[in-house]
């Protein structure tokens, strides 16, 4: 299967979907540790670690998603991260070049104490985790 014409060898409803999620700009971060050897977070119901391998040829030769999703070969997360790859060998997009993904600890320590506060507060009103904080947050203060 070779990156400009990887269509035809993936179910339309998936496509269609893994369209979307590139249209939509669900491809988060990508970048490259080699030539040819692209990894990528695609956020979903929460972010998921996509990896495709090239050939020399631009040929797919390896492709991975930490996704659940086991109905086909590819999944939508594959398919916005190919068009993504598509996109920067064609009109020579930038992609960021690291040896490896920053970790959630590294990102929040970047953090002020402000910022990480609210964060919590959107988090927990998003996700109706405000309970479960409160829970967490006394159970700590009477652990003391």
């Amino acid at each position: 299967m070779h990156i400009t014409d990887f269509e035809s060898y993936i179910e339309d409803k998936i496509l269609a979907r893994g369209q979307r999620y590139f249209d939509d700009g669900f491809v988060i971060d990508m970048w490259t540790e080699t030539p040819n050897h692209y990894q990528a977070v695609v956020d979903g119901s929460i972010p998921y670690d996509v990896e495709i391998h090239l050939n020399p040829k631009g040929e797919v030769v390896f492709h991975n998603c930490d996704c659940p999703y086991d109905w086909g070969e590819y999944c939508k997360h594959e398919v916005a991260v190919l068009l993504t790859i598509r996109e920067h060998l064609k009109f020579g997009t930038a992609l960021k070049q690291r040896g490896k993904k920053r970790g959630m600890r590294a990102l929040l320590q970047g953090k002020s104490k402000k910022e990480l506060v609210s964060l919590l507060c959107e988090l927990a009103v998003e996700y109706d985790l405000r309970e479960d904080i409160f829970y967490h947050l006394e159970k700590n203060i009477e652990d003391d």
